[in-house]
């Protein structure tokens, strides 16, 4: 189902009449109205967020406007009710039926329209709710109040017709407000995006709509200015404030070369960007979409909860049928039955549990999203609180995967510097992070490289490539055929020219700070902590000795990964893979809950089910804190919902009359509101 983005009514792709693209997506709209009304100005409804915060908006507003003009009516049906006879107020004017049912039948126009509108899309969809219950509620109780009416015989229920529309329209009200706050924050997270941006052309700086920048393009950030798209620092240094986006607490320098992400605060510096993204493929833009996405999808929990409702629904229309039956049948009155009947149909509550688990989803995507974690897909709310077993990638998850050349050891004849001149050739060419160490080091010695033909990678195995004419690898020494002659708990690398080992490198790098105490939490926490490498045993033990954790794998191929996270899994056991989202990708997918750590900007990762932006393994017991917290939340939704049923119903129906406890229509009325109003607000709880 989509959402049409004027009034958040939620359409169905395959049978929408009306559609339209727009940049490059397209739209549903339940109206030739609403598409009009987009068209006179989609930049209101296509920025990331805004369309469903402006739908619920409508919804709130509308429901505001209706709750007034049906208080208005109230009054006279109040005025005209036999209760306030009874109480010795006698109203005598000409025609008093006929403006008791003028009244009635303008506030079951006016205010159960929202009701009746949503029972017949619920009937379309073949999915009837709560808007079916309460139609049928409303409706049974107006027709029969004005059958006794004109007919003269019988009781009414226009005052309890009035306070039920009021009650159904005030909890709704409420629920509208509170749910409206719950998108606040994804709303104060696009609007960080400022509207006009300092375009710098020709030497000249001209102000220009921030939608309008383009790749290349460069402009001017002064000091206590929102940078307006993600970029790169071009000249200037300066402070940044990105809490708001990355959950980095503390200000980040920036140099040239620097990125910046679009919407964070510059703080006492100017900067001249080059934009590389800007409007809806900034990364605020797209950790929007991913939350909206988020909201809009289903997990399993959350479909069998919808197929419950339905299934209540279904149920709770025969129960109101076979209580009015059963009060005909044991010599009630007519208006008793029916108003039994209706109180079963209003008091019952599906909604509650349609909404037990989207409220929950709703405020863990807003939370998660300001604390540097993305959850790219529903399904993660079920399959968390089910792992039992973590396991890491080591270089530049559990390490900082910042290497530093600490020996080279040549052999055959060959150069320290020569081994190292040949290694960097290759390793120019490749994005590994010891690869980078090598060139770097190169660099440093002020050693120029040559020339590379033939350039070949395998990942988890080394390099290949001619250089300078002669075949030149660089490869870890497992796959080099020889072992290594220098005695170290570095990471080691074989360097060979056509075929004969020229050296041995000889890298070390650092665990991460808050590393050990990250997996000293998930173990607190009953997790089983594994770590996966494709570096030396001794590396390998050095690091899980550090980190003390519960075991670790060494020497591995990417394949071999894989192969590791399968046997857990045949055990019995549900396997997280922390990794980079690159290099891990394979075991990411293979795990049940892949998690790419410190992705930075880049949370388009493919392989990752969730994306944890800063890099800080502190970030992974959080997370889990956090889907802890989630489950917790959607139980007590789905006990409160089921509970509430379970009493309500048999209530309603009127098993406890005879020692009079009558739930009457507006008291189910208001129990129903609340019960929507208590699961909104319990999931608001969640921190």
């Amino acid at each position: 189902m989509a959402i049409d983005p004027v009034c958040g009514m939620k359409v169905d792709e395959e049978k929408a009449e009306h559609k339209l693209e727009y940049k490059g997506r397209v739209y549903y709209f339940c109206s030739k109205h609403c598409l009009e009304e987009f068209s006179k100005n989609p930049e209101k409804y296509t920025s990331a967020g805004k369309a469903e915060t402006h739908a619920h908006e409508h919804h709130h507003a509308d429901f505001r406007k209706r709750l007034f003009y049906s208080l208005l009516l109230t009054v006279p049906i109040v005025l005209f009710s036999p209760l306030v006879q009874q109480l010795g107020v006698r109203i005598d004017v000409p025609s008093k039926d006929a403006a008791l049912l003028l009244f009635s039948t303008l506030l079951f126009l006016v205010g159960g329209e929202p009701f009746l509108r949503g029972a017949v899309g619920e009937l379309k969809r073949r999915s009837p709710g709560m808007m079916v219950l309460v139609s049928l509620g409303i409706t049974v109780s107006f027709f029969y109040s004005s059958y006794s009416l004109l007919s003269g015989m019988g009781e009414t229920f226009f005052l309890e017709l009035a306070m039920l529309i009021d009650v159904m329209l005030l909890g709704h009200y409420i629920e509208s407000k509170v749910f409206s706050r719950a998108l606040s924050s994804l709303g104060s997270i696009i609007q960080l995006l400022p509207d006009t941006a300092h375009l710098v052309h020709g030497g000249e700086v001209k102000d220009v709509p921030a939608r309008s920048l383009t790749k290349g393009s460069i402009v001017l950030v002064k000091p206590g200015e929102r940078v307006p798209a993600d970029g790169v620092v071009l000249e200037g240094e300066s402070s940044v404030d990105e809490s708001l986006l990355t959950g980095e607490s503390q200000p980040v320098p920036k140099k040239p070369g620097s990125r910046v992400v679009g919407g964070s605060l510059n703080i006492d510096g100017a900067l001249k960007v080059v934009v590389h993204a800007s409007g809806e493929d900034t990364y605020v833009a797209r950790v929007s979409r991913l939350m909206e996405e988020l909201r809009l999808s289903k997990s399993g929990i959350e479909r069998l909860a919808d197929r419950v409702a339905f299934w209540l629904t279904v149920s709770i229309i025969g129960v109101s049928a076979l209580t009015l039956i059963a009060w005909l049948m044991s010599g009630a009155p007519l208006s008793f039955a029916v108003e039994r009947m209706a109180a079963v149909a209003v008091v019952a509550c599906p909604h509650a549990l349609g909404l037990a688990i989207p409220m929950v989803a709703y405020r863990v995507s807003t939370l998660s999203s300001v604390r540097s974690i993305v959850i790219k897909k529903r399904e993660v709310l079920d399959v968390s609180p089910r792992v039992d077993t973590i396991v890491f990638d080591k270089t530049g998850t559990l390490t900082t995967g910042a290497f530093k050349v600490v020996q080279i050891a040549p052999a055959n004849g060959h150069a320290a510097d020569e081994v190292l001149r040949l290694a960097a050739s290759l390793e120019a060419f490749s994005p590994h992070p010891i690869a980078k160490a090598i060139v770097s080091e190169a660099r440093e010695r002020g050693i120029a490289l040559l020339s590379v033909e033939e350039f070949t990678s395998v990942p988890g195995v080394g390099v290949r490539g001619r250089v300078a004419g002669r075949t030149v690898t660089v490869s870890s020494p497992r796959y080099s055929g020889v072992d290594p002659w220098v005695d170290t708990s570095g990471t080691a690398v074989v360097v060979a020219v056509d075929g004969v080992e020229a050296g041995v490198i000889v890298l070390r790098d650092q665990v991460k700070p808050g590393a050990a105490e990250a997996i000293g939490e998930l173990k607190k926490m009953g997790y089983r902590v594994y770590m996966l490498t494709g570096d030396r045993e001794e590396v390998a033990r050095r690091v899980a000795e550090e980190l003390e954790l519960d075991g670790y794998f060494a020497e591995l191929l990417p394949e071999d990964k894989v192969s590791i996270i399968s046997e857990l899994q045949s055990k019995g056991h549900v396997v997280a893979m922390i990794g980079d989202g690159v290099n891990d990708a394979p075991a990411l997918v293979k795990a049940d809950l892949g998690i790419a750590l410190g992705a930075g900007t880049d949370i388009a990762i493919e392989s990752a089910d969730v994306v944890l932006v800063r890099d800080d393994p502190m970030l992974v017991p959080e997370f889990f804190k956090l889907m802890k917290k989630t489950y917790r939340k959607m139980k007590e939704n789905l006990a409160w919902a089921a509970g509430y049923n379970a009493v309500t119903v048999p209530l309603a129906a009127g098993v406890l009359s005879s020692v009079g406890v009558v739930v009457s229509l507006a008291m189910g009325a208001l129990l129903m509101s609340m019960s929507d109003v208590i699961v909104v607000l319990n999931a608001q709880l969640l921190k």
